[in-house]
C-alpha cells in the first residue's frame, strides 16, 4: 500500500495544473451563473436553453479528442506523428461540428420552439450563439490536445482566461443597465474567439512540437483506427443523450426527487475534478505503456488507478454525509427528507458511476474495445428512455428510483469487470499478429550513418579527395576527370565529392584491389571530426533485440566497424554476426548478405526489417527481395520504426 500512496499523491502532483483546472472552472462557471441571473433579463431561460444546447455540442469535439488522444499518446515519441495525429483530429472536428451547425441554423425553429418550447422575437441571438457554439467546440478539441500532450499549466490558462473574460463582460453589461440578449451573445463570442486563440498559438508555441494545426495532412488512418475514432465519437454523443434522459425520468417522477438528484449532481462536480484528473493522468500513462509494449506496467497503473477511485468515492462520501445534511436541515424539513434518504442511493449510484467510469477510460477505451463500449452506452441510454415512456406505472419512492438508475450502472461495471480480469483489453494489442513487431524474427542495420550518425561527412571526403589526388598524382587533370565521371563523380582540383565506397571500386577496376587505400585508412586516426556524431543508445538496440537476432551488414571494413563501435560505445555483443564487403568484386549492394541471413535462419523476406540510410545499398535490395525495411536519417528509435 505504501507504493499505492506513493502513486496517488504523486499523480495528484503531477495533474495539480489539471484539478485546478476542473476546480476554477466550476467556482467561475457558479459566477458566471449568478452574474447572467443579475441581468434580470426576462429571456434568461432562453439564454440558459442555448448553453444546454452548447454543452451537447461539445461532445462533438471532446468525442474526437478522446481518439485522438489515444493516438498522440501511442505515438509520442514520433514528433511527426503527432503532428499529424492532432491535425487529423482538428479537421475532423470541424467537420462533425460544420454537420451540427449546420442542422441548428437550418431548423431554428424546431430547435427552441418545438423542443425548447420558446418563442423569442427575433433569431439574430440564436444565430450569434451558434457561431460560440462553433469556436467553443474547436477550442475544446485544442485544450483536450493540451492536455494529451500533459501541457496542463497551459491549458488551465487557455480555459480559465475565457470565462475571466465572460465574467467580465457580463459585468460592464450589468453595470451599464444593458440586458439585450444580443450583447450578452456578444460576449460570448468574444470569449471563444479568445479561447481559440491563447489555445492555437500555445499548440504553435510548443518546444517540442509545435503543432499547426493548419498542417498538410499526409496520415491516412486505418479501418481500425476509424473504428476507434468512430466508436469514441458516438459513444460521447450517446452518453450525453443518456445523461438528459435521466434528468427527465427524474423530473417526469417527482420534482422534490428531480431537485435532490440536481443538488447532488452540483455538489459532485468538485469530486469530478477530483476523479477526472487523476483518470486523466493514469489514461495517458498506460497509453504511452501499451504504445511502447509495457503491459505489465500498463497493468499496474490500472490496478492502482481503481484503488484510487475508491479512495476518492469514501472521500465525496463523507464530505457529503458531513456537509449536504445540514445544508439540507436549512432548507426545509421536506426537503431535508428526501435528502436523508437520497445521499446513501445517490453515493452508491456513484461508486459504481466512478468505477464503471474508469473502467471504460482505459480497458476498454484504451485496449481497442470501443465497440464494446459503444454498445453498453447505447443499452444505458434506451432504458432510460423506456423509463421515461413508463413512468407513469413507477411508484414515486425515492429508493426504487435512484435503484432503477443505479442497474445500468451494475450491468455495465460487471461486463468491464469481466473484460478486465481476462485481460482481454491487452490481449487486443499484444496478440494482433499483423503488427510489425510481432513480424519481426531478425533486425539487420547498416553502420555507417545509421548505429551512429550526425557526422561530418565534409571533412570525410576531403580526406578521400586528397589521398585520391596524391595516389594518382601521375595523372592530368583531364585523366582524373574522365577516371570519376564513370562513377558520377564531378572532379574538381579541390572541394569533390568522392565516398570511400567509390574509391574502392575505382581501384578495384583500376589496380585489381583496394587494398593500399584500405591499409592506409585502417593507420589514421579515425573520426577527428567524426566523434561529434551520435550513436544510438543500448537500450534502443536492446528493445530492437527482444524482437529477434541482431546483424550488421555494412560496406565498411571490420577494423573500422570495431574501432568505430568502441568510441561510440556500440555493444557488437548484441549483434549475432558482422557482415563486410570484401571488396573483390564491384558490387557493394546487400543483396547477396540478406540472402544468406534469411537462408541461415529459415525466414521469409516479411519477417526481416533492414534499417539503413542508403537508398541503392540498403533499401533498394530489400525492396527487391520483398523485405521490411525503414531508411532513417539522423538516427532513429524503436517506436519510429515498429510505428
Amino acid at each position: 500500500m505504501r507504493k499505492f500512496w506513493k502513486y496517488f499523491f504523486g499523480t495528484f502532483k503531477q495533474g495539480r495544473y489539471l484539478l485546478a483546472t476542473f476546480l476554477t472552472n466550476a467556482v467561475l462557471m457558479c459566477i458566471v451563473t449568478v452574474l447572467a441571473n443579475l441581468l434580470n433579463t426576462p429571456e434568461l431561460t432562453y439564454l440558459n436553453a442555448f448553453l444546454a444546447i452548447n454543452y451537447f455540442g461539445t461532445m462533438i469535439s471532446f468525442g474526437v479528442s478522446q481518439s485522438t488522444n489515444i493516438f498522440v499518446n501511442q505515438n509520442i515519441s514520433s514528433k511527426h506523428k503527432v503532428r499529424q495525429y492532432t491535425s487529423a483530429g482538428f479537421y475532423l472536428s470541424i467537420a462533425a461540428l460544420c454537420i451540427f451547425e449546420s442542422i441548428l441554423i437550418a431548423f431554428p425553429q424546431f430547435m427552441m420552439e418545438t423542443l425548447g418550447d420558446f418563442v423569442p422575437n427575433d433569431y439574430t441571438f440564436y444565430y450569434i450563439m451558434c457561431g460560440y457554439l462553433f469556436l467553443n467546440g474547436i477550442s475544446n478539441y485544442m485544450q483536450d490536445m493540451l492536455q494529451a500532450l500533459q501541457k496542463y499549466k497551459i491549458e488551465f490558462f487557455c480555459e480559465i482566461m475565457p470565462i475571466v473574460v465572460t465574467i467580465i463582460g457580463f459585468v460592464v453589461l450589468y453595470f451599464a443597465g444593458i440586458y439585450y440578449l444580443n450583447y450578452i451573445a456578444i460576449v460570448y463570442i468574444i470569449s471563444g474567439l479568445v479561447s481559440v486563440t491563447m489555445s492555437a498559438v500555445s499548440l504553435f508555441k510548443d518546444k517540442r512540437f509545435k503543432i499547426n494545426i493548419f498542417d498538410k495532412l499526409t496520415i491516412r488512418f486505418t479501418k481500425r483506427q476509424w473504428a476507434i475514432m468512430l466508436t469514441n465519437f458516438f459513444t460521447e454523443v450517446i452518453w450525453q443523450i443518456g445523461y438528459f434522459a435521466t434528468s427527465m425520468f427524474l423530473l417526469r417522477l417527482n420534482d422534490g426527487i428531480f431537485n435532490t438528484y440536481a443538488y447532488l449532481e452540483n455538489v459532485l462536480d468538485i469530486f469530478n475534478g477530483f476523479l477526472f484528473a487523476y483518470i486523466g493522468i493514469t489514461c495517458i500513462r498506460i497509453t504511452r505503456c501499451l504504445g511502447r509494449n509495457q503491459f505489465k506496467k500498463a497493468q499496474q497503473h490500472a490496478k492502482y488507478s481503481l484503488i484510487g477511485t475508491v479512495v476518492i468515492w469514501a472521500g465525496y462520501f463523507i464530505v457529503s454525509v458531513a456537509l449536504i445534511y445540514p445544508l439540507a436541515i436549512g432548507a426545509n424539513n421536506e426537503y431535508f427528507n428526501l435528502m436523508f434518504y437520497a445521499v446513501p442511493c445517490y453515493a452508491f449510484i456513484h461508486l459504481a458511476r466512478f468505477l464503471a467510469w474508469n473502467f471504460s477510460s482505459y480497458m476498454l477505451r484504451l485496449g481497442g474495445k470501443c465497440k464494446n463500449l459503444l454498445i453498453l452506452e447505447i443499452f444505458d441510454a434506451i432504458y432510460l428512455f423506456v423509463l421515461c415512456a413508463l413512468v407513469k406505472y413507477i411508484p414515486v419512492n425515492i429508493f426504487l428510483a435512484y435503484g432503477i438508475i443505479l442497474v445500468p450502472e451494475l450491468i455495465k461495471l460487471v461486463i468491464c469487470y469481466i473484460i478486465y480480469k481476462r485481460k482481454k483489453w491487452l490481449a487486443n494489442i499484444n496478440e494482433n499478429k499483423n503488427s510489425l513487431n510481432n513480424k519481426i524474427k531478425c533486425v539487420i542495420f547498416d553502420f555507417d550513418d545509421t548505429l551512429y550518425y550526425g557526422i561530418n561527412w565534409a571533412f570525410w571526403y576531403r580526406m578521400v579527395g586528397e589521398w585520391f589526388d596524391k595516389h594518382f598524382e601521375n595523372l592530368s587533370f583531364e585523366e582524373k576527370k574522365t577516371l570519376l565521371k564513370k562513377y558520377g563523380v564531378r572532379y574538381r582540383k579541390q572541394n569533390f565529392k568522392l565516398s570511400d565506397n567509390v574509391l574502392c571500386k575505382l581501384l578495384i577496376e583500376t589496380e585489381g584491389s583496394a587494398k593500399p587505400w584500405l591499409e592506409y585508412r585502417d593507420k589514421l586516426e579515425m573520426h577527428t571530426e567524426e566523434k561529434k556524431g551520435k550513436a544510438i543508445s543500448k537500450k534502443e538496440l536492446k528493445r530492437f533485440a527482444k524482437l529477434g537476432k541482431l546483424y550488421i551488414v555494412s560496406n565498411s571494413r571490420l577494423a573500422n566497424i570495431k574501432q568505430t563501435a568502441e568510441y561510440y560505445n556500440i555493444d557488437l555483443s548484441l549483434f549475432e554476426k558482422i557482415y563486410v564487403n570484401d571488396y573483390d568484386t564491384n558490387n557493394t549492394n546487400k543483396d547477396k548478405y540478406f540472402k544468406e541471413i534469411m537462408e541461415e535462419n529459415n525466414l521469409q523476406p516479411e519477417n526481416v526489417l533492414v534499417i539503413g540510410d542508403s537508398k541503392q545499398q540498403d533499401i533498394l535490395p530489400a525492396k527487391r527481395l520483398k523485405m521490411q525495411y525503414y531508411k532513417c536519417k539522423n538516427g532513429f528509435k524503436y517506436l519510429d520504426v515498429i510505428e
